[in-house]
């Protein structure tokens, strides 16, 4: 394998880098060096200029078909928070936009049941005959997959129908991250790689531009992203058409993901500038700042990336609801200064990377591309409807087939018997129509009795509801399985010492308490057990980096955190000084494997002026989510004490804190105690989750007005 400094040279040559000096990269080479690199590449692919645009989202619905690990903005048809807009409620958006001086919109949603390509294409329709001058980027290749399948036509059919319709460009979502094996993990029912990959394939070659994606940060390896990454560059080799690719960064509120945390802005950042480095074929790179927030964004200009995405105005929920930018909106201003503000150079552009030029009107102007020409705004919305009517007329009947005349008096059955034999005689004297009507009635009844077939064959009509595996052993929930005509798939374990191994810990589908959650016959149900034995992993060495990347190292190790120690230093706060493994010091030769879970002791520095750090608030969190929040800031854990309502092991798993030791806000010494109070009553945690965000806010509010003060005092 290349040395760091071969790497180095080889990219300043502008050579491609493999997979193996990508990995070596991203895990050897220093911050500074990375961003060095990325910034040499980015100026030399698009100067000192950084792009944005004017933009909205639209969101039609978030219920969806699947239930992805990871997403926190599904829901089910009949949840409270779940919402959907008809193609009415799409084009009353679109005309609301009217008048504005965005160049996109941008569509993507939940995969609803009820939607086909026809309703895809009328929602582009609609956007566009209110908005003809905007620019429709629409749909991830999932749900451009779903609704081609569906149609049952191929996905150069189903592209230029929507290509027809109105789409320009398709957005990059649903990626996630190729690798197979982690699919099945965390979302199992989506379209595969290949599937994805061979829409924007197809899009390319059909001269759509498209974007693309990786979701990181949640429980893929380092491995699993350089594998992503080569497969959009070689795609890009085979077929160009990609124009940005959109590193997302995994947000944990509200999934059941959650426990994975979030990764550092050191990972961000160094995904950014590898993504730069190893993509040398797609021009931009993108810092979705909706995902980052502004601070990690104005970083990642340093790291390579050339574009912000746009302005939003609070139009997109997907990282709203997983805690991200609550209510994503920036003016051009803010994103321009955003931009001076690191030293580049800010351009405006539409979605095909063409600069836009605008008068004092704002009236956009594009620089080497023709204006399509725009449709009067008054013109009638009815070309839905004339499609419709055309598909109708072609299968309705004429109005002398539908229309019946009144019928006169029922006859008696002699006279109705006379005309079945007249009709039979008529059918003898002419053959041929006679063999017509006998092939026509034996036809319906094949069809009839196929319709029947199928119908018994596939169970289509037959559901069963999903049993509630969780803590039944391994063995007997395949017994249940089976007398249920289920399939049972162990997709993942874990070790906990206070379960039996085999243990059942978690399942997906899952059961409701509020309804009933069914499947068809033969549906796989992918479970997590708990292991029999623990793995052995390697003790990564942690010293000599700040607290947040030790306990992002060790988290990613399998391992956990059994105590901080706290020591006085006069140059740093939080910066590891050692760490222990028991009473055994780790250094950075020492080879050592242990049990996942083992607990790594840290001595930690802090500076004599920064002794004190503040209770930070845990009501609401899952254990695990309490335990990385203490740590980040420089607390421990004492104990931890489970009401009545945790009736079992398994239910410790979804218990919830809803009373802390420490005050909110309040001051401890770091490497304090906390202990912790958990609940599996919803409803408690919930009301006491409220009481502390209030809590939360009142005292963030008292520091506001103490700072404003003390800064008052300092200017006088």
């Amino acid at each position: 394998m290349r040395s760091i400094n071969d790497i180095s040279e080889s990219l300043r040559r502008g050579e491609r880098i493999t997979a193996d000096d990508a990995l070596k990269l991203w895990r050897e080479a220093p911050l500074w060096l990375l961003g060095e690199l990325a910034t040499e590449r980015k100026e030399k692919m698009s100067g000192k200029e950084v792009y944005y645009n004017r933009n909205v989202h639209l969101e039609p619905t978030n219920i969806c078909l699947f239930n992805c690990e990871f997403c926190s903005f599904r829901r089910r048809e009949g949840d409270k928070d779940a919402w959907y807009m008809s193609l009415d409620d799409i084009e009353a958006r679109a005309m609301e936009l009217r008048g504005t001086d965005i160049t996109e919109v941008h569509i993507v949603g939940g995969v609803h049941p009820k939607h086909d390509l026809d309703t895809y294409c009328a929602m582009i329709r609609r956007v566009k005959r209110a908005l003809p001058h905007v620019t429709v980027k629409a749909y991830t290749a999932v749900e451009i997959f779903y609704m081609i399948r569906n149609d049952g036509i191929s996905i150069v059919e189903g592209l230029r129908r929507l290509k027809e319709a109105g789409m320009e460009c398709i957005p990059g979502g649903g990626a996630e991250i190729f690798d197979a094996e982690l699919r099945k993990k965390i979302c199992p029912e989506k379209c595969s790689s290949e599937e994805w990959l061979a829409v924007h394939r197809a899009a390319h070659n059909m001269g759509i531009p498209t974007n693309c994606t990786m979701l990181y940060g949640h429980i893929e390896t380092l491995e699993q992203r350089i594998d992503h990454l080569e497969r959009l560059r070689n795609l890009q080799d085979e077929a160009p058409g990609f124009d940005a690719f959109i590193p997302l960064k995994y947000h944990s509120r509200g999934n059941r993901l959650s426990e994975a945390g979030e990764c550092s802005v050191e990972d961000d950042l160094r995904t950014i500038a590898i993504s730069r480095l190893f993509l040398d074929n797609i021009p931009h790179i993108k810092a979705y700042w909706v995902s980052y927030g502004k601070a990690t964004t104005e970083m990642a200009l340093a790291f390579g990336a050339d574009d912000i995405d746009g302005t939003i105005g609070d139009t997109t929920k997907i990282y709203s609801m997983a805690g991200g930018v609550e209510r994503p909106t920036m003016s051009v201003e803010e994103l321009e200064e955003m931009v001076r503000g690191v030293g580049f150079i800010p351009i405006e552009r539409d979605s095909h990377y063409n600069r836009v030029e605008r008068n004092s009107d704002t009236t956009p102007h594009y620089q080497n591309i023709e204006t399509k020409a725009e449709k009067p705004m008054s013109q009638p919305i009815t070309e839905e409807v004339s499609d419709m009517a055309t598909k109708n007329q072609a299968t309705k009947p004429t109005s002398s087939t539908t229309k019946s005349k009144p019928k006169a008096k029922a006859k008696s059955s002699n006279t109705k018997s006379s005309k079945a034999a007249s009709a039979v005689n008529r059918l003898k004297r002419y053959p041929i129509l006679a063999n017509i009507v006998y092939i026509g009635i034996v036809g319906i009844a094949l069809i009839l009795a196929v319709y029947i077939g199928l119908k018994a064959g596939t169970r289509h009509d037959r559901v069963i509801e999903v049993p509630n595996f969780m803590g039944m052993a391994i063995e007997d929930a395949e017994g249940v399985a089976r007398k249920s005509d289920l399939n049972l798939i162990v997709r993942d374990s874990i070790f906990d010492v206070d379960l039996p191994g085999g243990t059942i810990v978690d399942q997906l589908p899952k059961t409701s308490t509020v309804r009933d959650v069914t499947v068809k016959p033969g549906r796989k149900i992918y479970v997590t057990v708990n292991a029999y034995t623990r793995r052995m992993v390697e003790v990564p060495y942690v010293a000599k980096q700040t607290l947040r990347q030790a306990l992002n190292q060790i988290e990613r190790s399998g391992l956990t955190i059994s105590k901080l120690v706290y020591e006085a230093d006069m140059t740093s706060t939080d910066y590891v000084i050692k760490q222990k493994i028991g009473n055994k010091e780790i250094h950075p030769t020492t080879q050592q494997r242990v049990a996942v879970g083992t607990g790594v002791t840290l001595h930690v520095s802090y500076q004599q002026q920064e002794q004190y750090t503040h209770t930070p608030r845990l009501v609401g969190l899952s254990l695990q989510q309490a335990k990385n929040t203490l740590w980040d800031n420089g607390l421990n854990l004492k104990n931890v004490v489970y009401d009545d309502s945790v009736e079992d092991l398994i239910a410790r798993r979804k218990a919830r804190v809803y009373k802390q030791s420490s005050k909110i806000g309040s001051s401890q010494r770091r490497g304090s105690e906390v202990t912790l109070y958990l609940t599996c009553d919803e409803a408690l945690a919930d009301s006491m989750s409220v009481i502390a965000a209030e809590e939360l806010k009142e005292i963030e509010k008292q520091r506001r007005k103490a700072l404003e003060e003390r800064e008052a005092k300092e200017e006088l």
